[in-house]
């Protein structure tokens, strides 16, 4: 999938207070613009994808300052990342996410 860097919407998150899972879906979702049905599971997001959110493809996300979150829940997090390439790879829309 070839696409224009210029034309990528890039949405960051300062996750430094971020506790858990609950922090990075209620971040996450509204930025997306998800439906209330969107839960906070990973299998919820990917079908939020499906053409669902109402922020249009191409975007990064990008999440800066996770390491004080604890480790179950930064496994749970980083599992996302998945999420959003199998995404890309269903659907065709350049969505990322990515922890720096």
């Amino acid at each position: 999938m070839s696409i224009s860097t210029e034309a990528v919407q890039r949405i960051d998150f300062d996750a430094s207070r971020w506790t858990g899972r609950a922090d990075f879906y209620a971040a996450l979702l509204p930025r997306l613009g998800a439906p209330e049905w969107v839960g906070g599971n990973l299998d919820a997001l990917f079908d939020s994808f499906a053409g669902n959110n109402t922020l249009a493809p191409p975007y990064d996300v990008v999440v800066h300052g996770l390491k004080a979150m604890p480790p179950a829940e930064l496994a749970y997090i980083r599992r996302a990342e998945q999420v959003f390439a199998d995404a890309r790879a269903e659907f065709g829309h350049w969505v990322s996410l990515r922890f720096e």
